[in-house]
């Protein structure tokens, strides 16, 4: 049979399939199918330092496998990295060249920034079709958006990014000296704790996903507080009558597990527990009358699962496990189970790592699934070595390092060498081991994760099944692979730079509005927002009117201006885009296809200029050339059609695990006995926090959260579908603000307010807030800030977090502000505005090379050499016999070095080696091991079982 194109599988899959009725087989081919036709791509990072002070450098190597093979991905050529705030802010993207599935760059810790915990994000485009959802936001903020399709994409969310936070410190006061002060940004509120009964989350998980009335179940649970730290409890399992069932406590990390047995139809369970002098009761789910039990158990050389349950009609059901979306056993059930039916699969035909068992019926309806990990010793032999490191190095001294890969002639190796003096132990510390093979096959964050392959004893294991049995959610979709759901796929994987978006008609505000005849009136007693019309103010004020009621002043927003106006495109449209990089442009053109154009782009590096227009194609060429000179450069001249790039990236931040930025006072975050284990060794340096947790002060300016371009903000709300391709002075603040804040998870507007240089507008003097300056401004000079060629950057300041939407934090009247102050360009400057698109853009982001310097000639004495990083290489070069000699020199002080490789050999081996150190002011957690095993490719205690973890 030929094999399927990913091209032909994508339109399989995209066909109306899922109405139609399937064998269990026919399904099970489906998905075998899909998972080696349309494989995933996962993503690591590998970053040269633990943690970083303001005005430091991150470098990076960025890893992309196939999740198929495990090798490094040949779909994508493109992948994308993000610098995110500890707020959830964007710092920067950068978009990176992928020739063999890696690809490397850095990122500034500017000035500008603060401290706190900052995020790296990473994907690859292929992987924005996969885990996609809707985020959770208020129906009214839909209609600020030209059209529905639009608001839907902007709150279009996902499942598993690659995520990566670190710490990072306040700039050092004095070169040199590295104290670990962390002065968050300012925020006008600081939250107290609330008093009285604590709020917990307690959630339970029955084996396989249902309880089903006659059958005996495994029910996992996992508790932690509002705050998701995990707690130790005991649990009183009770029946609807009061009766105790059973009685259990947590084992590992917040998580425990219970048995029930001979469960009774629509029977009501309930847990009772007692935690810092409260009681809690916590139903169960309901038992359910029919479906199937799953049980998943290890019988010497097989893997036995135990379905249990019935149902009314006699049916066809199948059981299938996949690992990495590919499957790996099929096996077809009789009809009509009643009772009890078992399959075995022979343990050594399932791969080391995350495996995943569905069992299904003919109509693609899954009755129950389970994930467990499964461990053959592939990965214990040491596949690198490294040698030369000496106990401690003087100031100067030249450093030689020997490194030698083992078994593997080829290899892809980053290598990190740094002063080990400050480095840091933080709970995101997974190497490319566990995220390939654990942390990217389960939703959110796994702290420490190394810490569950220590050792081979039964407290790890059943701690590793105890992870499993409370993951609800799955990297690889069973019902989109086997076509009984409706699937789409947005994105191809992305070869070359290219250019996406659509076209919409758009109608001028000056014919279909008063735009002379509105003006804009700040609101300082409403909550709503602040853009209004009403009659000139000056007018009414010489009427004697002094103050405009705000029952007179309307709310406006994209549909009150041109909901009644917009309608969908009865014609294709030609598209031009013109790239100019100093004296070179190249010009491209494409006729649209439903409104759609996705076109190559010039292949460019760095910083470009992008235009972007549409003309009606049946139009002469002289008639186009005549439109697009008339007006070109004014801002105000309306475009023949609206234009825009349709974004793809992703806009909401994931909000924290309690243990992402866990404070460091604490001497043992996790809660519960095991875990507790795993850090009584952890020594951790002295940190400072300076964040007050009390009081209500006025907002803080001196530290925006953000600082934005006006012209690329103008730009950004277009893309998002918030005007209409041309800027509307009118509602461009609340535009700015949607676009950064969406609406905070509120179900009215927040409140905003415009500054103009630091200054309110006194329109209305009697209704200023008590302290709020004011100034006079003359029509002339209010205009400026009207337009955007006279406009520089937006300083917007505000006290919202987006990790913490929905937060208990923002109720009543904790309600966060927003402050966008308009800054004029320096001297009464002016910039170039255009009438079509105009983008200041980047293309491949270049990264320059590592620096180390050389003291084998240079007289060093006074020099100073603060380096933390002392050596860095996104690719160590390998001889013919798989041998490397790195060698650098010491920074000015006496320094015990700490030495990192990470990489992947070409048949997809994780690589990680990690030296280990004596210095107590910081724990290298192979501690715990015999001699570089943790965080070494020799983990013969890492992943050190032939069983799969505790099912039992």
């Amino acid at each position: 049979m030929k094999k399927l194109t990913l091209l032909g599988i994508l339109l399989y899959y995209t066909t109306d399939i899922w109405t139609q009725t399937y064998q269990t087989d026919s399904l099970a081919a489906r998905v075998e199918r899909f998972g080696t036709g349309l494989p995933q791509e996962k993503v690591h990072l590998h970053i040269d330092n633990t943690c970083y002070f303001v005005g430091d450098t991150v470098w990076y190597k960025a890893y992309v496998t196939r999740s198929d093979k495990g090798w490094l991905t040949d779909l994508s050529k493109i992948m994308y990295v993000e610098l995110l705030t500890p707020d959830g802010y964007l710092v920067e993207r950068q978009q990176l060249k992928m020739e063999d599935g890696t690809a490397h760059g850095a990122f500034t810790l500017t000035d500008s920034l603060y401290a706190g915990y900052y995020e790296l994000r990473a994907y690859t485009r292929w992987m924005l079709n996969f885990g996609r959802y809707e985020h959770p936001h208020s129906k009214y903020t839909e209609d600020m958006f030209y059209n529905e399709q639009m608001a839907k994409d902007f709150f279009r969310d996902y499942d598993k990014l690659y995520s990566r936070v670190f710490p990072v410190f306040d700039k050092p006061k004095e070169a040199g000296r590295y104290t670990k002060d962390m002065t968050m940004r300012p925020m006008r509120r600081y939250y107290k704790a609330r008093k009285g009964k604590p709020e917990i989350d307690l959630r339970f998980y029955p084996e396989g996903g249902h309880l089903i009335a006659g059958t005996n179940g495994r029910v996992a649970f996992e508790i932690n507080d509002e705050e998701g730290k995990h707690l130790e409890a005991e649990l009183s399992i009770m029946d609807s009558r009061g009766k105790e069932i059973t009685r259990t406590r947590t084992l590992n990390r917040g998580r425990g597990v219970f048995a029930l047995t001979d469960m009774k139809p629509n029977e009501e369970y309930k847990a009772r527990l007692h935690y810092q002098g409260y009681d809690y009761e916590v139903k169960l789910p309901k038992v359910e009358k029919e479906g199937y039990a799953l049980h998943v158990e290890r019988k010497d050389s097989v893997l036995r699962m135990i379905i249990q349950g019935a149902t009314e009609s006699k049916e066809e059901l199948g059981i299938q496990i996949q690992c990495n979306g590919v499957s790996k056993a099929v096996r077809k059930l009789s009809s009509g189970i009643n009772g009890k039916d078992t399959v075995d699969v022979y343990w050594a035909s399932l791969p080391t790592g995350v495996n995943q068992i569905t069992l299904f019926n003919a109509e693609g309806r899954i009755y129950a699934d389970r994930l467990f990990f499964v461990n053959h010793h592939d990965y214990d032999q040491p596949l690198i070595n490294v040698e030369g490191i000496k106990q401690e190095y003087a100031p100067f001294e030249p450093i030689e390092l020997r490194m030698k890969l083992l078994r593997h002639q080829d290899a892809d190796i980053s290598l990190a060498i740094r002063d080990h003096a400050t480095d840091e132990t933080t709970y995101d510390n997974g190497t490319m081991l566990t995220e390939m093979l654990l942390a990217s096959e389960i939703k959110g964050f796994v702290e420490n994760p190394g810490w569950y392959f220590e050792a081979d004893d039964s407290l790890h294991r059943q701690a590793l099944d105890l992870l499993m049995m409370v993951q609800g959610w799955r990297r690889h979709d069973w019902k989109m692979m086997a076509g009984a759901e409706k699937t789409q796929f947005e994105f191809l994987p992305e070869k070359i730079q290219t250019l996406s978006g659509s076209v919409h008609q758009t109608y001028s505000i000056l014919e279909e509005t008063n735009y002379y005849d509105s003006v804009y009136i700040a609101i300082f007693d409403t909550t709503a927002s602040i853009y209004t019309t009403a009659p000139d103010y000056h007018k009414i004020a010489a009427m004697g009117i002094k103050y405009i009621p705000y029952t007179l002043a309307k709310v406006l927003n994209l549909q009150d201006l041109y909901g009644p106006l917009i309608k969908k495109m009865k014609k294709e449209v030609n598209v031009s885009a013109s790239f100019i990089q100093d004296r070179d442009i190249v010009d491209a053109s494409q006729t649209t296809q439903n409104g759609k154009f996705y076109m190559p782009s010039a292949v460019v590096n760095d910083n470009y200029v992008l235009f972007l227009s549409a003309s009606d194609s049946t139009k002469s060429e002289k008639y186009k050339r005549r439109r697009k000179r008339k007006g070109f450069m004014d801002e105000q001249a309306y475009p023949e059609f609206y234009v825009k790039l349709d974004p793809f990236f992703p806009v909401f931040p994931k909000p924290y695990s309690y243990y992402q930025d866990a404070t460091f006072e604490e001497k043992s975050a996790l809660q519960d006995s095991a875990s507790r284990e795993s850090f009584t060794e952890r020594k951790l340096n002295t940190v400072t926090v300076r964040s007050k947790r009390g009081g209500l002060r006025r907002l803080d300016h001196g530290k925006p959260a953000l600082v934005v371009d006006a012209y690329e903000a103008f730009n950004l709300a277009a893309d998002y579908g918030l005007n209409c391709g041309m800027h509307d002075w009118r509602t461009f603040s609340r535009q700015v603000a949607t676009a950064f804040f969406g609406d905070m998870g509120m179900d009215r507007h927040f409140y905003l307010q415009e500054q103009y240089d630091g200054k309110i507008l006194d329109f209305m003097p009697e209704q200023k807030r008590e302290s709020e300056a004011g100034m006079s401004m003359s029509n002339a000079q209010m205009k400026k800030y009207h337009r955007l060629r006279h406009l520089d950057k937006l300083y917007i300041y505000t006290d919202y977090v987006p990790r913490e939407q929905g937060s208990w934090k923002y109720s009543q009247a904790n309600q966060p502000e927003v402050v966008i102050d308009y800054r004029l360009l320096p001297n009464d400057g002016v910039r170039p505005t255009y009438r079509d698109r105009r983008y200041a853009t980047k293309g491949h982001s270049v990264c320059t090379d590592f620096y180390c310097p050389d003291y084998s000639k240079k007289p060093m004495p006074d020099a100073k050499d603060y380096r933390r990083t002392l050596y860095w290489t996104p690719k160590v070069k390998f001889n013919d016999k798989g041998e490397a000699v790195i060698r650098l020199y010491n920074n000015s002080k006496k320094t015990v070095i700490a030495v990192e490789a990470e990489g992947i050999t070409t048949d997809g081996k994780p690589v990680v080696w990690k030296s280990e150190t004596d210095n107590t002011s910081h724990v290298d957690l192979s501690h715990h091991l015999e001699k570089n095993v943790l965080y070494t490719s020799k983990i013969s205690p890492y992943l050190c079982s032939g069983n799969m973890v505790s099912i039992r």
